[in-house]
């Protein structure tokens, strides 16, 4: 235990023994479930080497494997109700929302993912190579379905004058004041297209989102649309912008929903 207590480095003395967070950091409950599981294995272990078997030591080795399962099992299920019961939303969620990504005109489209997951990011908040932004199980704050919080999640940064995007070829790098090509001077803005369902045919209409844009909650809907499509445009400066998201497209096609395209005005379809 002391390596553990000094690999995190907390010191000895002020660990809460009570505390399993502290005494395991970063894992808690989820640490003492394992520490169950690596004792029933350690158990069925000496089981199997254990020769002769005695009727005795049959009776107290099933004993200890019920009370093992029982407590990893408890602790896991009290990790889950604690969870759920701190949790802003009372219970998981499962949100989606689309996104696009412009760089000087330039669509950027993130690294690929690899591995069984089939995602980048973590567990509740990750993207699967679809243009989509995915807010699912157990959130503990608000924070975590924000636009700033996703791109941590998947190994970038979003803030309101700078955003790394992870790609495959490289990190991508867009701060306000860096030139474009053609010699503009980029700002980084985000739109918002938010779908009105209180009419019979549903009407997508477009925001500009103000200097706190990475603070954003994406709306709490499972499909889009209705849920958000996010323009990411760094770009000289736009009031508005033209571009949305296939799937709003896609059901503008279906007749279920309606566009309401700005009126750009001096700004350029680019």
């Amino acid at each position: 235990m002391p390596l553990i207590v000094w690999g995190h480095n907390i010191i000895l003395e002020e660990v809460n023994w009570a505390d399993t967070s502290t005494i395991i950091p970063g894992y808690g409950q989820l640490g003492i479930a394992g520490l169950f599981l690596g004792a029933l294995l350690l158990l069925a272990l000496i089981v199997i080497l254990e020769k002769p078997v005695t009727e005795f030591f049959k009776a107290i080795s099933f004993l200890l494997f019920v009370a093992i399962a029982l407590g990893g099992t408890w602790v896991l299920v009290d990790k889950t109700l604690d969870d759920v019961r701190l949790s802003p939303t009372g219970g998981p969620v499962h949100w989606h929302a689309d996104f696009r990504i412009f760089n000087c005109g330039k669509e950027i489209n993130l690294v690929d993912p690899v591995g069984l997951s089939n995602r980048i990011g973590t567990s509740e908040v990750h993207e699967h190579d679809d243009f989509r932004i995915h807010i699912e199980g157990i959130i503990a704050t608000m924070h975590e379905a924000s636009l700033g919080h996703f791109f941590e999640a998947i190994g970038g940064e979003l803030t309101n004058n700078r955003m790394v995007v992870p790609t495959n070829e490289g990190m991508v790098v867009m701060e306000n004041g860096d030139t474009c090509q053609d010699g503009a001077v980029g700002t980084l803005q985000t739109f918002l297209w938010s779908t009105d369902t209180s009419r019979e045919i549903w009407v997508a209409k477009e925001q500009k989102l103000g200097p706190d844009f990475p603070e954003y909650v994406i709306a709490p809907e499972t499909i889009v649309p209705p849920g958000d499509c996010i323009i990411f445009d760094f770009d000289s400066v736009k009031k508005k912008t033209f571009r949305t998201c296939e799937q709003l497209e896609a059901a503008e096609n279906r007749g279920d929903l309606i566009i309401s395209w700005p009126d750009l005005g001096d700004d350029i379809r680019n």
